[in-house]
């Protein structure tokens, strides 16, 4: 008589895991951008009210300036992503300042009209920290820095009554600016996003050179606090008859304003 023979049971095999398509990953990053803000008051306003077409003290000298001391701006963003919540990119951008103008009058008398115009650009290296803010938006921190460059155009008028002088300059300056930004963004779908946020920008540039009139030139402000366009020859003699130290014309200058823009994911 025969033992019956174990049942054999088939050997169990490991469950696969459910197909799923991989999420598109977020390599690279380009957006553009559209913003509109405001200049603080700083010593490059207030130096500019000492403007006076005669640096002799004997001459008493007014001026008046208008500016409003507002920008419009344009950037474009490139960026990819870092670690789990942080992106690395740069911007580069194109700022319009607001017209700005001054009127001088001496007591010779003579009358200076000069009106301004300003533009810069500007590419910063920028770091941006992001996290989820509710189901609808998510939020973006973001500091950076790099380098700007300015171009400042002069255009008006002299007079003493008698004479017409046209006056025109061409001047550029280059510096540094530090970037502070934050923003909400709302996705779109899986590739574009919109983003509104707010910014605030440092620049220094601490020169303007270039031409004036015709005759390579800077803005000079004097010890007592007048400032004039001089070549470098005749600031140097300005110094030695004067008696007084005298520097270029910089701008050291805040801003802050708001911007709006389109990101796309690649």
């Amino acid at each position: 008589m025969s033992a019956e023979e174990p049942a054999v049971n088939p050997p169990k095999l490991k469950e696969l895991p459910e197909n799923k398509a991989p999420e598109t990953p977020d390599t690279w990053e380009f957006g553009a951008r559209f913003g509109f803000g405001m200049r603080g008051p700083n010593r490059f306003d207030q130096n500019l009210n000492g403007f006076s077409s005669n640096l002799d003290p004997r001459v008493a000298s007014q001026t008046k300036q208008e500016n409003t001391r507002g920008s419009f701006q344009g950037e474009f963003l490139a960026r990819t992503r870092l670690s789990e919540g942080f992106k690395i990119g740069m911007i580069g951008g194109y700022r319009y300042y607001d017209p700005f103008s001054l009127r001088n009058i001496t007591s010779e008398p003579f009358v200076t009209q000069l009106n301004f115009q300003m533009e810069s650009f500007y590419l910063l290296g920028m770091v941006w920290q992001e996290g989820r803010f509710n189901r609808y938006f998510r939020w973006e921190a973001g500091l950076g820095l790099g380098v700007t460059r300015a171009l400042w155009v002069t255009k008006g008028y002299a007079t003493d009554g008698k004479e017409y002088y046209e006056q025109n300059g061409n001047l550029k300056g280059s510096g540094l600016e530090f970037r502070l930004e934050g923003s909400l963004i709302h996705p779109i779908n899986e590739r574009v996003s919109l983003s509104f946020g707010t910014y605030l920008s440092w620049v220094n540039i601490t020169s303007f050179d270039g031409s004036f009139n015709g005759d390579t030139a800077s803005f000079y402000v004097r010890q007592d606090g007048r400032v004039s366009p001089l070549t470098e020859s005749a600031n140097q003699d300005n110094i030695l008859l004067s008696n007084q130290y005298s520097r270029k014309l910089d701008m050291q200058s805040a801003y802050g304003g708001l911007f709006f823009g389109v990101n796309y994911k690649f």
